[in-house]
């Protein structure tokens, strides 16, 4: 199952995950809050990344969890 998951990250179109899950929140208003305690290097890298998205990393965070749970919503990869 991780194996799974790690595949799935690795295979993301952040771009199409950002635009899927700005779509979701349009109808759907985030009222949970999640507590967690992540490695600061993670945390940093993401960061970093939706620095260059120009988003905050919660939103960069929560649009992964999303792609996560509907990978029928992500776009197939071209089998090689």
């Amino acid at each position: 199952m991780t194996n799974v998951i790690m595949q799935q990250l690795f295979t993301m179109n952040l771009e199409s995950v950002l635009k899927d899950y700005a779509a979701y929140r349009a109808f759907h208003k985030s009222d949970c809050i999640v507590n967690m305690r992540i490695p600061h290097q993670i945390i940093d890298k993401v960061k970093e990344i939706s620095d260059t998205q120009h988003i905050p990393y919660q939103s960069l965070i929560s649009s992964v969890l999303f792609a996560l749970i509907n990978p029928d919503e992500q776009p197939k990869k071209e089998e090689q």
